[in-house]
């Protein structure tokens, strides 16, 4: 990973301080804490209309991964801080966010209405500020790679071929297997289309099944007639 998207400030102790200034004041006021660990993933809101602030506590932001299109993301080089503004009329998308210890911390994001509340994410009790890139960091980076390569339209580093297979799953929707991807894990890529004429709500833990690390819908709730893309990420089979 580039360390030199944030290089260490030679600004000023004037600039500095306004910095550290600017991020107290917003732990006075309205912040989202998002406490656990890199292999959890952390549910927070976005301003729809506003960029928000994401901060990770004690350490330094070194880059903003997600799909293609969903988000804006400006860098605060001198704070270590990135400001992230949605570009997409999806309900909520997912993001990965890279700190200076080599931890990759996974973001399911909802949008919202109302104005920004900042995001700081806390390292759960035992997360020592020096620790290096481990199991859980190396499982985030793999997943996200996947991820990223089943959504991709060229060639990646990965194998990949596209399908188009009608997966059996509920009896009021369409499952449709249309690109598999082979890593480090196995990635499936669905379409699931809502053939009732009700809308319908969709849990991600339904989708889990034996060897299955990390499901992702893009759309939760779907009309009559509305299709969605469903990532699913599995161990590859022995």
């Amino acid at each position: 990973m580039d360390d030199s998207m944030f290089p260490i400030s030679k600004k000023p102790v004037t600039r500095i301080l306004s910095a550290l200034l600017l991020l107290a004041s917003l732990d006075a006021g309205a912040a989202q804490v998002l406490q656990g660990r890199p292999d959890d993933t952390l549910a927070a809101s976005l301003s729809r209309s506003e960029p928000t602030l994401i901060r990770i506590e004690g350490h330094r932001i070194r880059r903003v991964f997600g799909a293609e299109g969903d988000f804006d993301v400006k860098a605060d080089k001198d704070a270590g801080t990135a400001f992230v503004k949605p570009m997409t009329d999806k309900p909520a998308f997912s993001a990965y966010v890279a700190d200076d210890a080599g931890r990759i911390w996974k973001l399911l994001l909802s949008l919202t209405d109302g104005p920004a509340d900042s995001i700081v994410i806390k390292g759960r009790g035992g997360e020592s500020a020096g620790k290096r890139p481990g199991k859980d960091s190396t499982r985030n980076l793999e997943i996200k790679r996947v991820v990223l390569a089943l959504d991709a339209d060229g060639e990646t580093n990965m194998e990949s071929r596209t399908a188009n297979e009608l997966v059996p799953l509920w009896k009021e929707a369409i499952f449709v297997l249309v690109k598999i991807v082979q890593g480090p894990l196995k990635g499936e890529k669905y379409h699931l289309t809502n053939t009732s004429d009700k809308p319908m709500v969709i849990d991600e833990r339904e989708l889990y099944r034996r060897g299955v690390v990390a499901v992702s819908v893009e759309k939760s709730e779907l009309n009559p007639a509305a299709t969605t893309a469903v990532h699913v990420i599995s161990e590859p089979a022995e």
